[in-house]
């Protein structure tokens, strides 16, 4: 936890004054955002998609980071926030009911615009098939463990032509699969109440981490040494959390890194804001 602190104080300075805290050895990290409905900074000065790239270079220079959005992400201007994400270089989303909500045709030209994984486990046509580039699960060696990936979203009254299943249901099946396809650690990229959240880590013991979405405001639930984790809506913050030890052995800490004006805007993204 020490470890932890230091790097995530780290992280909100312009510069570091120092050497950084040292990493724990092959760590599986995660930075995750959820309900960004705008990626400029808020009348309040925190915020601003510009801040969390920033944050997203430290960590990567430091080693691998998987940078992952929880719902909620595409705002009033969704072509535009998928510009932005790419350029912010987004690895994962899973999909929100504002995604949903947009209908079909909107959301399939929309994840065709992505540089970035959709990933959904309950989510699909009405016959069951996948939206096109939207995935299930996924799994990728960071640190040379193999991570599995799949995302959930609460159920709802969405437009004709979207089908979401019991994520429940879903996830039990999905954990299952991972499971036979070795995966040293299981992660669920959810938007879903925080009551569903840790209801689902009480069930699956197998699942080592939620990254969450569908608040207003953060929240860090822990189940057995397991996390569940959900960041302030609009990007005021960002979770950071950092595995190691291995399987069925994971350690786990998390830190909420507070997006605000001690942080430099990406220039990338910055420029890609003024277009």
């Amino acid at each position: 936890m020490k470890y932890l602190a230091l790097l995530v104080l780290s992280l909100t300075l312009s510069c570091y004054s120092g050497a950084p805290p040292p990493i724990p050895l092959d760590p599986v990290r995660f930075l995750s955002i959820n309900d960004v409905q705008t990626p400029d900074t808020l009348p309040n000065g925190l915020g601003g998609l510009a801040r969390v790239a920033t944050v997203r270079h430290r960590l990567a220079d430091q080693g691998p980071v998987l940078f992952v959005l929880a719902g909620n992400g595409l705002g009033s201007d969704g072509k535009r926030m998928v510009e932005l994400l790419n350029v912010a270089k987004l690895d994962f989303a899973t999909l929100g009911e504002h995604e949903l909500n947009l209908g079909p045709e909107a959301l399939v030209q929309l994840v065709a615009q992505s540089q970035f994984t959709w990933i959904s486990s309950n989510c699909t046509r009405p016959d069951g098939t996948p939206f096109p580039k939207v995935v299930p699960w996924d799994t990728l060696r960071v640190s040379g463990h193999k991570v599995g990936l799949f995302g959930l979203t609460l159920q709802g009254a969405y437009p004709e032509g979207v089908r979401c299943t019991n994520p429940d249901s879903a996830a039990q099946r999905t954990i299952q699969t991972l499971g036979s396809e070795a995966a040293d650690v299981i992660v669920a990229i959810t938007h879903q109440s925080t009551d569903a959240d840790r209801n689902l880590l009480g069930r699956e013991a197998k699942l080592d981490l939620i990254l969450g979405g569908h608040v207003q405001k953060a929240t860090d639930s822990v189940v057995s040494g397991r996390h569940a984790v959900k960041a302030d809506e609009n990007a005021q913050s960002a979770q950071f959390v950092t595995l190691w030890g291995g399987k069925d052995n994971w350690r786990e800490a998390v830190g909420l890194v507070q997006i605000n004006g001690a942080l430099p805007p990406d220039t990338a993204v910055a420029a890609a804001l003024r277009r």
